[in-house]
């Protein structure tokens, strides 16, 4: 599916039903101090769900060291299919606590659901990035200012990957409106280039590295710098009744894991096993991978640059204060 312009893609953000938006997305945060009588009770069970990539790090580790069961949770974790399931099981009940991307989320909430960030995920950090934009050494393009009218390819379409290359577009002497996106899985970015369907492609952890090692393309500078030096890419959510419902539980999930990112912010070579272990990924090249920051707080300054940005590029209708998100 290809957006041409961005009134249409607006018209089509505009015409999802509210039932469709509570199938593509989810968020919650809180971060205060956890309770001494939590630690006296039974363990609460806690469904978690979430597709993997680093920002599932604290989770794993939180589990492994024990820091849930301290916090007085049992977490069980599901892994999640794509960002509509998920979000689909935490509305339905059978996940308590989602980690998505932020997009979804500021798309949702401008629809009128009412979904909740928790605790922050990945952290976007200003020289820390995970991602590039690149092109073929030998496909004609030079810098960004010679993508107008061409395709560029990210891995999902309506996403924060899409806005904020839109943005470097514009930033770097070329006009995003003029710019087609097409959707491929990270696997295929590099056949998307070579076979001429794409002539830009955002390209992230883990795939960017062995992309970069063919020679074959260059790249064109990060993506999700443009809208800021700073700023969530995605965070841990549940529905505003759940957190009503249960407030000890949300606060002391969120105080898990502030600890949890705190530690393995630090000790990214300690978390290698773990991650390894849960993604069937090579340790090695784990090891060599750009590894990730995780939010040890939500801090609605973290949040409003891309909300910002959001209703600029109309990805949204109306721009909203970050507080409104969070528990």
């Amino acid at each position: 599916m290809i957006f041409r312009d961005r009134r249409a893609r607006l018209n089509a953000m505009s015409n999802v039903s509210r039932r469709g938006m509570l199938e593509a997305v989810g968020t919650t945060a809180l971060a205060v101090s956890l309770p001494a009588v939590v630690r006296a009770q039974a363990l609460v069970p806690v469904h978690v769900g979430a597709s993997l990539d680093d920002g599932l790090t604290p989770v794993l580790y939180a589990l492994k060291a024990g820091i849930f069961k301290k916090a007085g949770l049992d977490v069980t974790l599901t892994a999640a299919q794509n960002g509509a399931a998920l979000a689909a099981a935490v509305v339905g009940g059978s996940v308590d606590i989602g980690k998505t991307a932020l997009m979804p989320l500021l798309s949702a909430h401008a629809h009128g659901v009412n979904f909740k960030m928790i605790a922050g995920a990945v952290l976007y950090l200003k020289g820390a990035g995970t991602a590039q934009l690149c092109a073929l050494k030998e496909g004609g393009i030079a810098s960004l200012a010679d993508v107008n009218g061409k395709t560029v390819a990210v891995a999902s379409l309506q996403s924060l990957d899409q806005m904020v290359t839109e943005a470097m577009i514009d930033l770097h002497g070329g006009n995003s409106a003029t710019v087609h996106f097409l959707e491929l899985s990270p696997a295929a970015m590099l056949g998307g280039l070579e076979s001429g369907r794409a002539a830009v492609a955002s390209i992230g952890i883990p795939v960017l590295g062995a992309v970069l090692e063919t020679g074959k393309v260059r790249a064109l500078g990060d993506p999700f710098e443009s809208i800021g030096n700073r700023y969530l890419k995605g965070g841990w959510f549940c529905t505003a009744d759940f957190a009503t419902r249960n407030t000890v539980t949300v606060r002391s999930f969120a105080v898990a894991m502030r600890e949890a990112a705190t530690y393995t912010n630090a000790h990214h070579d300690e978390t290698v096993p773990i991650l390894a272990a849960y993604s069937g990924l090579d340790q090695d090249a784990l090891r060599k991978m750009h590894r990730d920051t995780n939010a040890t707080e939500v801090d609605p300054r973290d949040i409003q640059p891309a909300i910002d940005a959001a209703y600029k590029y109309k990805f949204i209708n109306a721009p909203f204060d970050a507080k409104e998100l969070i528990v």
